[in-house]
């Protein structure tokens, strides 16, 4: 669009016979800082003040356009505009380019009366602008931005309506930096009790292995596979198992209405040797294993060598492949543990011999709350497990992913460093 073209409409909010030049008074000045104060008072975040200071700004000095951008790592970010909007919000310059480039590097105001006779001014994206008027915004000595403001008039502000307009640009530098410090402590307290949520399914999730171990043995014994009972021991037995299912559904509904597992620290504590990691977790799950009638194998490689690790996190990764294992694993197949050397590091596998993962899932079967199509979804079951290993293992500098074997089933496998 060239400098001639027809003259755009003025914006909503800007008085129709403003006689170009003149002053605002001292309290029109005034009445539009109460109005920016009273308007921040009710925004939401930064953009919301910086759209009210605008336009109460625009109003103010009569503009036909204008913007309000932020100096960030060098550059002036726009985060409100009047119209016409061809400017859109998120567009950024350098800082020294264009007069609001100008005003940020020196943190001086510039009033023009006409661009043309000014070779800072960049005529894109507004080549219509004649006149233009530019206020850093800074408070305790730090310029946080610049109210930039134009009319298509030449000479339609005042040669000291930037003098004028300081009050008011002050005013507006500290609403902005009060809503930036605010959204951020909003945010950081909507990422606290996020992460506590989390962390509480992920302690709620973890309570589970003991719970079914536990649960497995009463039932094991129950059955008088370990030696025949009498009747009171039976009754004993019968008392305990179910108050163990009575747990394990309280825990279900409490893990039900958690978010999902993450931020829990890690304690690198242990140098641990591999075998003695894999074999812990089989006899945890030997119970298990022997009510769905199915074979628990451990395999360890004389090779495989230590890791310094937090022990019982990593056995949790351990425990949740192999409830995930057992669970799908046919009556009288094999679940094989096993540890191995991997290059520079120590791989644990859990393979069974279910119905495996479809391909396209393998990906996302670490993502919270994905289980795979193989999975039928139980009472209490809402794919936290391997979501929470990823993290377990992530957090000890180590890998996890799961494939499908060629003879059937499936291996899900971490590797973590050796310990120098």
């Amino acid at each position: 669009m060239s400098a001639t073209a027809s003259t755009p409409k003025r914006h909503p909010g800007q008085p129709p016979d403003r006689e170009p030049g003149r002053l605002p008074s001292a309290a029109e000045v005034l009445n539009a800082v109460l109005a920016a104060s009273r308007e921040a008072a009710l925004g939401s975040g930064q953009a919301a003040v910086a759209d009210a200071v605008l336009r109460i700004a625009g109003a103010l000095v009569g503009a036909d356009q204008g913007t309000l951008g932020m100096v960030r790592d060098g550059e002036v970010i726009t985060i409100a505009a009047l119209i016409p909007p061809r400017q859109p919000v998120g567009s950024h310059f350098p800082v020294g380019f264009g007069v609001a480039g100008w005003v940020a590097a020196t943190g001086q105001a510039a009033a023009i009366q006409d661009v043309r006779l000014d070779k800072r001014y960049v005529a894109l994206p507004y080549p219509e602008v004649r006149s233009f008027v530019g206020v850093p915004l800074q408070t305790g000595g730090q310029l946080l931005g610049v109210l930039s403001l134009a009319s298509w008039q030449p000479a339609a502000f005042a040669p000291d309506i930037a003098d004028v307009l300081a009050p008011f640009a002050e005013q507006a530098a500290l609403l902005l930096r009060r809503a930036a410090t605010e959204q951020q402590l909003h945010e950081r307290l909507t990422r606290l009790e996020r992460d506590a949520r989390e962390g509480l399914a992920e302690r709620l999730h973890e309570l589970k292995a003991p719970l079914h171990t536990a649960a497995g043995f009463l039932e094991l014994v129950a059955s008088e596979q370990a030696g025949p009972l009498n009747d009171q021991q039976r009754d004993f037995l019968q008392t305990a198992h179910k108050e163990c299912q009575r747990l394990k559904g309280g825990l279900a509904e409490l893990v039900d209405t958690s978010a999902r597992a993450a931020q829990a620290p890690l304690q690198h504590e242990l140098t641990v040797q591999a075998g003695e990691l894999a074999a812990t977790a089989v006899e945890r799950h030997r119970g298990q294993a022997l009510r769905r009638g199915v074979q628990l194998q451990l395999e360890v490689d004389p090779a495989a060598r230590p890791v310094r690790v937090d022990e019982e996190a990593i056995l949790q990764v351990l425990a949740n492949f192999l409830q995930n294992a057992l669970r799908y694993a046919p009556a009288g197949s094999e679940v094989v543990v096993s540890a191995a050397p991997d290059g520079q590091q120590t791989r644990f596998t859990v393979a069974d011999s279910g119905p495996g993962i479809p391909e396209a899932e393998l990906a996302a079967i670490f993502e919270p709350f994905e289980q795979g199509q193989r999975r039928e979804r139980g009472a209490g079951e809402v794919g936290l497990g391997l979501a929470i290993s990823r993290r377990i293992v992530d957090e000890h500098h180590g890998q996890i992913w799961a494939e499908n074997r060629p003879t059937g089933g499936s291996r899900f496998c971490f590797a973590l460093p050796t310990a120098s």
